[in-house]
């Protein structure tokens, strides 16, 4: 019953370390993965950064370059046409003062000019949308690999525990089958040992009988 009792505690210490084996075989994949999506997610942010940053000097270089345009025009003025008649009649002004006409600001341009803003204003916007879930998504990372690392070493303090165990789990199964081969062995001497006071005896009682007799 001993020899038994330690074989399934072997079996079972066997199984428990390969289960402990296995999880961290897995939990080193998780790492591994979740390092290569990360090391992706971050090309991405780069690349997002990237873009809305270009996108953001050639939209202000666009509002810049319109809004001086458009102020130009708004406050240059157009001269009339000179005249030199002494007086004046119904169809011609003479020599009064001339006429000028203010260029007008085009009825689209301050439409346009709201509609850059705006799409600046969205990439600003995407852009530090994008670094909040940059940060976020690099503490979760830190986070999930300190836990990880965390798990593995629990794994392999368990590890050598389990180990400990079954090295002490032979070492008393060795030692039990060796006790009970002795006490065979001592058995088995007994019982030849048996057999001959079995015999003597059988020997002396023939040979009292033959005494008796004569």
């Amino acid at each position: 019953a001993k020899i038994a009792d330690l074989e399934k505690n072997m079996e079972y210490l066997s199984t428990e370390i390969n289960a402990t084996v296995d999880a961290i075989a897995e939990m080193q994949e998780q790492m591994k993965r979740a390092s290569e999506n990360r090391e992706a997610e971050n090309a991405d942010f780069q690349q997002t950064v990237q873009d809305h940053r270009l996108t953001q000097i050639i939209l202000r270089k666009a509002l810049d370059r319109m809004s001086k345009v458009y102020a130009f025009l708004a406050m240059k003025e157009q001269p009339g046409a000179a005249h030199t008649a002494l007086s004046g009649t119904d169809v011609d002004p003479g020599n009064g003062p001339a006429r000028f006409t203010k260029y007008e600001q085009h009825a689209g341009g301050s439409r346009v000019v709201a509609m850059l803003e705006t799409v600046l204003a969205d990439s600003r916007k995407m852009e530090d949308e994008a670094h909040a879930s940059e940060q976020d998504s690099q503490a979760a990372y830190e986070n999930f690999m300190k836990d990880s690392n965390k798990s593995i070493k629990q794994g392999g303090e368990t590890l050598i525990s389990l180990a400990e165990a079954k090295a002490a789990a032979e070492a008393s199964l060795s030692m039990a089958k060796e006790d009970h081969k002795s006490t065979l062995t001592e058995l088995e001497g007994l019982n030849g040992v048996l057999g001959d006071l079995r015999k003597s005896c059988d020997f002396l009682v023939k040979n009292f009988d033959a005494r008796q007799s004569a």
